[in-house]
């Protein structure tokens, strides 16, 4: 599509994911798969730096102070829990655990978000989602712990009061009288609400998460897919009285963070709900950021400022929101087209013109826009949605050859181990969990080369999320034995592996 202008190749998109159905996607070519391992490398080493960078920042704050933005080498600037961010910082916490299993994270982030809980109640804050399930959100889902359920659950009621029915969104900030402020960041508070719902909380916060993104999907979104950052309503009627923006070039420009949250938050949304009003929008709303993007789809701050800042938080985000909506997409076509512009924002983010690695800065992102004053910073959300995006990575189908194995017996504590006959160069392993969609595993992977001394060689913990095969990349191998051991669910019930599978 490189002949056809913007317009073009938007509409060209917009034809190529609006179709129901698609023809089958046929089997990657060797190239596709020798290009999937070099970006596994990458993706690996970022994987590594990131916890890194992770420790030594942990090393050094005290407990009650978030870490929010970091200017070239200077140590984080920090904030208590009174803002916006704070819930990033043990949420990047729980996605390192998830990363390499270690309960050192877990531990780390239940005592650093335990401040945090005094947010649990506060009715007058529309970044509940931001501040709570990042953090207690996350703990509940990894580790099960019923303490960080019941604040996020109250969190969930406190969010949920802030709902205005007349107008069907969920009251963002200040507006004038009569009126109703939301802005687009509100779709990524909107997981908290259905998770509580689904978690013991009441029925009808899912009904509002569901109108409340509806509602922005139908005024927030423009005809070409790309958003307006603020949309206020009249609180009675409901109809909108005006739409521009707070942090973008102008009302009529797209803030590229504020897209990123749409694609995001769209896609979420439609995962919780399956339904397909939301996926029409996050198909609209992705189709824009496919065709608008630079060359390697590390947006401009605004799609309307090119030749100014980069955004490596708006690239973050969107990375992640495009590699679930290839998961989720229910058209091969257009969850082909979603995983290419995901894995590709995402190897611009982990290459040496945005990764901090081999510099003296705290963060893992470089040249991240927070605001005007730190428009060329470390932040601590684009470090978030790049772990993320690395996790998402795990659960989309690999084009890695499955090596065929000799035998694979049941192993103790519901592990499953292949002996492949003879020693193979092994640079995966694709785990179908028993119970991979009702809670997250944690396990290890250990491979042998005479079936009697075992060496481990990957850690984590399952999404909790998928029924699918999640793959977890290895440092290439010679080995002829492999085995995945469970050691234990967020459930507290044993871990099993449904299916295993080798690749090389």
């Amino acid at each position: 599509m490189r002949h056809l202008g913007p317009a073009g190749r938007f509409a060209a998109v917009l034809l190529a994911v609006a179709a129901l159905t698609g023809p089958p996607v046929p089997a990657a070519p060797a190239s596709a798969r020798v290009h999937e391992v070099r970006s596994e490398v990458a993706f690996r080493q970022a994987r590594t730096f990131a916890l890194a960078q992770l420790a030594r920042t942990d090393r050094r704050l005290a407990l009650g102070r978030f870490p929010t933005v970091t200017v070239g080498d200077s140590p984080w600037r920090t904030e208590d829990t009174s803002g916006w961010l704070a819930g990033f910082w043990p949420g990047r916490l729980w996605l390192a655990y998830e990363v390499d299993g270690r309960r050192h994270w877990a531990r780390r982030a239940t005592v650093t978000q335990a401040p945090l809980a005094v947010r649990q109640d506060d009715t007058t804050a529309h970044d509940l989602g931001f501040l709570i399930q990042t953090s207690f959100g996350r703990g509940a889902d990894l580790v099960g712990a019923t303490s960080d359920a019941a604040v996020t659950l109250r969190a969930a009621a406190a969010l949920a009061s802030r709902y205005v029915p007349a107008a069907g969104v969920i009251r963002c900030g200040d507006a004038p009288p009569g009126q109703v402020n939301v802005i687009v960041d509100n779709l990524m508070n909107l997981e908290l609400l259905f998770w509580a719902a689904d978690h013991g909380g009441l029925p009808e916060w899912r009904a509002i998460a569901l109108q409340s993104a509806l509602t922005t999907a139908r005024w927030h979104l423009r005809a070409d897919g790309s958003t307006f950052q603020v949309v206020r309503f009249d609180e009675s009627t409901g109809q909108p009285v005006w739409s521009g923006t707070a942090q973008g070039v102008s009302d009529t420009s797209t803030w590229a963070r504020g897209q990123a949250w749409a694609v995001h938050g769209l896609t979420t949304a439609y995962r919780e709900t399956g339904d397909p009003r939301l996926l029409a929008a996050a198909r609209k709303a992705a189709g824009f950021v496919v065709t608008h993007a630079p060359a390697d789809s590390v947006p401009w701050w605004d799609y309307d400022a090119p030749g100014t800042r980069r955004d490596t938080t708006a690239a973050a985000v969107q990375a992640a929101g495009l590699l679930e909506l290839a998961r989720i997409d229910p058209n091969a076509a257009s969850r082909a087209t979603w995983r290419a512009a995901g894995l590709r924002t995402l190897r611009s983010l982990v290459g040496p013109a945005y990764l901090a690695r081999g510099t003296g800065a705290w963060s893992v992102l470089l040249h991240g826009r927070h605001d005007p004053t730190y428009d060329d910073a470390g932040v601590t959300y684009g470090d978030y949605y790049l772990l993320e995006a690395l996790l998402r990575v795990q659960l989309l189908p690999s084009d890695r050859p499955a090596l065929r194995p000799a035998s694979t017996r049941r192993g103790a504590g519901g592990g499953l181990r292949v002996d492949l006959g003879s020693r193979h160069r092994v640079s995966a392993v694709s785990v179908r969990w028993a119970a991979g969609a009702s809670s997250a595993t944690r396990y290890r992977v250990q491979t042998s080369v005479d079936g009697r001394r075992w060496t481990t060689v990957r850690g984590g913990v399952s999404s909790g999320r998928v029924t699918s095969f999640e793959t977890y990349d290895l440092r290439d191998r010679a080995t002829r034995f492999v085995r995945v051991v469970p050691l234990g669910t967020s459930t507290g019930a044993p871990g099993r592996v449904g299916e295993l599978r080798v690749r090389g």
